[in-house]
């Protein structure tokens, strides 16, 4: 058999056995999201749920020191400029145990050119992430 012939196709083993390595691990459905990425996705939930006015969902975000004692029962005077609020990224994650920081970026619909930043806490509690 020609020698290039046998160099190309060990090449092609070479190459369907990484192909199907990376198929096993990117597919065993298995692990976790990562906490910057959870932590990520709680803080979106928040200003999701800030923007429908669904305070008690903004609760579920939030960490049991943070939470109301009882559903509102009227608007408060900042509700419209939590309401007006959407994020537009979060950066810097650091993660320490359970415990991180993060950074928003956010601004208000009343003027979207003025992009506002925010430093946060968060905590895993009961096993989530939550704002505190």
């Amino acid at each position: 058999m020609n020698l290039t012939v046998i160099r190309g196709r060990l090449m092609l083993a070479a190459m369907t056995l990484i192909g199907t390595s990376a198929a096993v691990v990117g597919c065993s459905g298995d692990s976790e999201p990562s906490a910057e990425s959870q932590i990520s996705a709680v803080v979106g939930q928040s200003f999701e749920f800030m923007a429908e006015r669904d305070w008690e969902a903004v609760d579920s975000t939030q960490c049991s020191s943070m939470r109301s004692e009882s559903p509102r029962a009227e608007e408060l005077p900042f509700d419209d400029t939590l309401a007006s609020l959407r994020l537009d990224g979060v950066e810097n994650i650091v993660v320490n145990g359970d415990s991180a920081t993060a950074n928003t970026r956010h601004y208000s619909t009343e003027d979207p050119s003025e992009m506002m930043r925010e430093d946060i806490t968060l905590i895993k509690e009961n096993g989530a992430w939550v704002v505190c």
